[in-house]
């Protein structure tokens, strides 16, 4: 009984060190004690504040609602629902675009507003460096796949609305040399100088040829948000010492309504759409001295869930004020972290319960503009230069369930488990709203276009997490620090659990590549699938080659005292 006893508080004292010690005797199951022992500390590789609240929860309690409020149905949210496409990250191939118009119909869009960046066929003599024919591009799209896609997006009656940037996220141009002269600040490619003649006529150049391609269109979006830098040259310095009250404001204004005055004139049947964030600020009888009411409809984006949800209650006034309506904007991918590679949905879907929520409370106030649609934006990039987030078959899961809880107003765990049947998830299975911690399915959804590719981003974020606990883990932390591993002073008691963990993670890893680069290069050209194996991949395999490398060496260096010059060979 005293054995027994001792053997017990043993384990329960020395549990870590115990497992160890049987694992160098035996030699056998040292890849999963490792993972077990490390991931307590594994990391998911999601650390943003604004996501912490949804993680490492049961999300789908909180988010059912039981009913839909009355006054809900009273509330109007116009007859547009855009699914926005980034394509300056990963743009699809026109095979997938084909297999996944139908379905986003089926979902319940109504539009697309397509934000081409590098990957629109300009052309002529200035621009082709910029598009899809310049150096930088992956290869789309010509101008003829441009015009099946439109032709496409007709066929399922999906409007479509071409976003052209105008002042700000203009990096895909104004990294060119020739087009250097044109940025508010030498080394900021980000925003356009207002105060150039020639930037004006840049932007008026790209807007003819996107309007040309676009023969259809009824709107058209100007972006203009986050222009980080404003005012900052000699040239922008000087107009604002002529500009007086308000000087920046006026200089943000004068270039946005020259952009929108030439459309209103040179397109009269063009209703044109920008995003608001960089109005949010300015005094409403500013805005109505420059008639931006008569110009142009603001898209209102906040993609924050509930707890920091923070949009001024002063802005649904103003707005009124100014404008007779006025567009939202959400997301379903894109929003969690600049490298996410699965939505976080069940953010995305708090965040447009507290939409309905804010629009039911201002309606009821007396204060809220005509809603007329809403854009469900999916980014690929947080900027040009920013490496790809969630890619779009990753996003698809979050986009549906999104759509169907605009839809209803409301989020239900019959609608739950209805969109996850519509995507192929087997009976009884959901579609998780919460990817972190990463639980593989042994049974992949395959209901929707690019389910493979899905299903093997899902793996990667479960090697990730593998991974991680080892390389982060107990073992290689502390008894494989790099001030000792320099000093060639480790215990082999330890390290040489990494020589048998490891190789089973590469191999892994080859598994991996295997299955996902021919899934995804269905889905995208070459040099996309090239960026995200070389970003995502290829790091988490070298880093894990030289562990190992480093691992066998304090093997053969066996344990001695610091500093050791001469080593022998690894046996």
């Amino acid at each position: 009984m005293m054995v027994f006893m001792w053997c017990r508080n043993f384990l329960r004292a020395k549990k870590k060190l115990f497992l160890k010690l049987v694992l160098l005797t035996s030699g056998v199951f040292a890849f999963t004690i490792i993972l077990w022992a490390g991931s307590e500390k594994s990391s998911t590789g999601v650390n943003n504040g604004i996501i912490q609240g949804h993680l490492n929860q049961n999300p789908e309690k909180k988010l059912y609602n039981k009913q839909k409020h009355r006054k809900m149905e009273l509330l109007e949210l116009g007859t547009q629902r855009l699914v926005h496409l980034d394509l300056k990250g990963a743009p699809p191939r026109l095979s997938y675009i084909k297999e996944l118009l139908p379905r986003l119909k089926e979902w319940g869009a109504t539009g697309l507003l397509i934000e081409w960046e590098d990957t629109f066929p300009y052309d002529g003599e200035h621009l082709r460096v910029v598009g899809s024919f310049g150096p930088d591009s992956p290869g789309l799209y010509s101008k003829e796949e441009v015009t099946e896609i439109l032709g496409l997006a007709e066929e399922h009656r999906l409007e479509v609305i071409p976003l052209v940037q105008t002042f700000g996220h203009l990096e895909f141009v104004l990294k060119h040399d020739k087009f250097r002269g044109l940025r508010e600040v030498e080394n900021f490619p980000g925003s356009i100088c207002p105060t150039n003649i020639e930037s004006l006529t840049l932007v008026q150049a790209m807007l003819e040829q996107v309007i040309k391609m676009h023969p259809s269109a009824k709107t058209l979006h100007i972006g203009a948000d986050e222009v980080w830098h404003l005012g900052v040259c000699s040239m922008c310095q000087a107009k604002l010492a002529s500009l007086g009250e308000s000087a920046k404001e006026r200089l943000f204004l004068d270039h946005v309504t020259k952009v929108l005055r030439w459309l209103k004139e040179k397109y009269p049947h063009l209703q044109l759409l920008m995003w608001d964030d960089m109005l949010r600020h300015i005094d409403p009888l500013l805005l109505i001295e420059y008639e931006l009411g008569k110009l142009v409809q603001p898209m209102v984006w906040h993609y924050r869930s509930s707890k920091t949800f923070q949009l001024s209650r002063d802005l649904w006034p103003m707005y009124m004020k100014v404008f007779d309506g006025i567009w939202v904007a959400t997301a379903y991918k894109g929003a969690s972290g600049p490298n996410i590679q699965l939505p976080i949905i069940s953010m995305h879907l708090d965040c447009q319960e507290r939409w309905l929520q804010e629009l039911q409370i201002q309606h009821d106030r007396g204060t809220l503009p005509k809603i007329l649609g809403i854009a469900l934006t999916g980014w690929s990039r947080f900027d040009h230069y920013a490496v790809m987030c969630e890619l779009l078959p990753a996003g698809i899961p979050s986009l549906a369930l999104c759509l169907a809880q605009w839809q209803a107003r409301l989020f239900t765990y019959e609608m739950h488990r209805n969109v996850s049947k519509n995507l192929g998830y087997s009976e009884g299975q959901l579609v998780p709203l919460n990817p972190y911690p990463p639980q593989l399915s042994k049974i992949p959804a395959s209901g929707f276009p690019g389910w493979e590719a899905r299903h093997g981003i899902e793996w990667f974020v479960h090697l990730q997490a593998k991974i991680r606990s080892v390389t982060e883990g107990e073992t290689a932390v502390s008894w494989l620090s790099s001030y000792l591993a320099k000093q060639n002073f480790t215990n082999p008691a330890h390290t040489i659990l990494l020589t048998s963990s490891i190789p089973l993670l590469l191999d892994e890893i080859a598994a991996l590549e295997n299955y996902l680069k021919p899934a995804l290069a269905k889905l995208f050209p070459a040099m996309s699938v090239d960026e995200w194996f070389g970003t995502h991949l290829e790091p988490q395999r070298e880093q894990l080659k030289q562990l190992l490398q480093l691992a066998e060496h304090q093997w053969a260096v066996g344990g001695r005292t610091r500093n050791l010059k001469i080593l022998p060979p690894f046996q």
